[in-house]
């Protein structure tokens, strides 16, 4: 599920950032799995990433997870996301 309006406030601070920069997705996903596992649950990580093929993959993988994901304020030429790890719905974040 992908919200492109963040909750007001921006909901909870990102414990950790990954600047994926122009990688394909078969770059990135090992790494963001391997970090998603390392986070508690409930806790926030932002994505960077300028590859449009990342942008278009990450919801559909955060939904099988069971993460929210949120885009957030571009950076730059990258899009941002914000994954909110075990979250069941956007309104966990409000």
């Amino acid at each position: 599920m992908l919200d492109p309006n963040p909750p007001a406030g921006g909901g909870p601070a990102a414990m950790t950032v990954v600047d994926a920069g122009g990688e394909p997705w078969e770059r990135v996903e090992p790494l963001l799995a391997r970090r998603m596992e390392e986070l508690p649950p409930g806790t926030v990580l932002e994505l960077l990433s300028t590859e449009p093929q990342v942008c278009e993959v990450l919801p559909g993988w955060c939904a099988e997870r069971v993460h929210a994901v949120y885009l957030g304020v571009p950076v730059g030429d990258a899009s941002v996301f914000r994954i909110h790890k075990d979250a069941l719905s956007p309104l966990e974040l409000a």
